[in-house]
């Protein structure tokens, strides 16, 4: 499955490489939400604050074959977006409580540039596409990186699809920036070190070689991650504060208690890519896998009460060792809670409640059309109604957390 262009016998630059045509609009499959041309001039394709854009995918029966074999690993597929079919592109299935067939509602990630070196789709390499399987309100990845965006710590970006494949509706899915490459660029533009992806239940004061590396820049420094874990090992504030971002590591411990991210560093020594720059010397934590943060249940059930306290990071002590630290230190602590009230305040001059309820509206007839996503259309407006309400009371919680304190 793979598309190429021969001019004279020369193979043509994937520059030049045009993608080939989309089925003609009376053949494609209408889907609410249409393709987001409702974006403003200056919102990026995928990630936008407005619009539900429509994605395909689409494998033969040997990358499917290949896919069973090894559901991790990329296989040659096609992409279609506006009008345009890019192939052949990575496709892969990723996971794990999330982790479905492709019967079923599968979560994916597109590697763009897999088979083309050099094949962007928007200008982007790679794409997430979350199926929000456990996601009542289909909205807490995106409310949780955004207020991590707002606060100043670096966080995915997020936009809403669509997604078909192989000519048949899966359903509405969040488009999460992947972290690769171009996220260190867009946080961190003239430094090309090392981004790293946590290993499950490793932490910085133990198993520091065993973080695999994402993306490794033209200027990473290999020395730079192990120093920073001799750093936090010693447990000496001074030696922290030097190879740690010490403002975004104090914000990142208040971020994961205000949106109450529990599946996180701090709480389960899960989804966070860290990334060290060798400008600095100093690393940063990023969050992912926010798709049980703000209000949670498990399973989405419409009838589970909102108030605080049903896994409330407020309530719960922290198991990661710099966490830990951290609670110990009064100057850390201090600033945690410095920040904690900053973003009880960001919250509320953000509207935070306000954009939870104009996403509610956004994608909800794209949840009403879903045809394999098991909660329904009653327990996402439960759920949707749940969560800005408990966003609406989470800036007092979080004002009454530190003034207990």
């Amino acid at each position: 499955m793979r598309l190429f262009v021969l001019v004279a016998g020369c193979l043509a630059t994937p520059e030049a490489l045009p993608p080939s045509a989309a089925p003609p609009a009376d053949e494609a499959i209408a889907l609410p939400g249409g393709s987001g041309e409702d974006n403003g001039p200056d919102e990026p394709a995928f990630f936008a604050d407005t619009g539900v854009l429509d994605l395909e995918i689409e494998l033969d029966e040997a990358a499917i074959a290949a896919l069973a074999a090894a559901p991790t690993e990329y296989v040659e597929g096609a992409f279609t977006f506006r009008g345009e079919r890019y192939e052949p592109v990575g496709v892969r299935l990723k996971g794990s409580s999330t982790y479905q067939w492709l019967d079923a509602r599968p979560a994916w990630k597109l590697k763009f540039d897999e088979y083309i070196p050099g094949l962007r789709v928007e200008g982007r390499e790679r794409l997430t596409l979350d199926s929000n399987y456990w996601d009542g309100s289909m909205m807490a990845e995106t409310l949780a990186y955004r207020t991590w965006r707002l606060a100043g710590n670096p966080a995915p970006r997020t936009g809403y699809a669509n997604v078909r494949f192989n000519g048949d509706l899966v359903g509405l899915y969040t488009i999460v920036e992947s972290m690769d490459d171009q996220f260190v660029e867009a946080n961190w533009p003239d430094s090309n070190g090392g981004l790293y992806e946590m290993c499950r239940s490793c932490d910085f004061d133990r198993d520091c070689g065993d973080y695999p590396p994402q993306d490794l820049g033209e200027a990473h420094d290999e020395s730079g991650l192990p120093r920073a874990c001799a750093a936090a090992a010693s447990g000496e504030e001074e030696e922290i504060r030097a190879h740690f971002d010490w403002a975004r590591l104090t914000r990142y411990i208040a971020l994961e208690r205000a949106v109450n991210h529990n599946d996180s560093y701090s709480y389960n020594l899960n989804n966070y890519y860290l990334y060290h720059d060798p400008l600095t010397d100093s690393v940063t934590l990023s969050p992912w896998g926010a798709d049980s943060t703000w209000s949670y249940s498990y399973p989405p059930d419409e009838d589970r009460p909102c108030e605080p306290g049903y896994f409330d990071a407020l309530n719960t002590t922290a198991g990661a060792y710099l966490t830990r630290w951290c609670r110990a230190n009064a100057a850390c602590w201090a600033d945690v809670e410095a920040h904690t009230l900053e973003i009880a305040d960001l919250m509320e001059e953000t509207d935070l409640a306000g954009f939870a309820a104009e996403t509610e509206a956004r994608i909800a007839d794209s949840v009403a059309a879903d045809p394999r996503w098991p909660w329904g259309i009653d327990t996402f407006h439960a759920k949707a109604s749940c969560f800005q309400t408990w966003i609406e009371d989470r800036p007092a919680q979080l004002r009454s957390s530190v003034a207990d304190h």
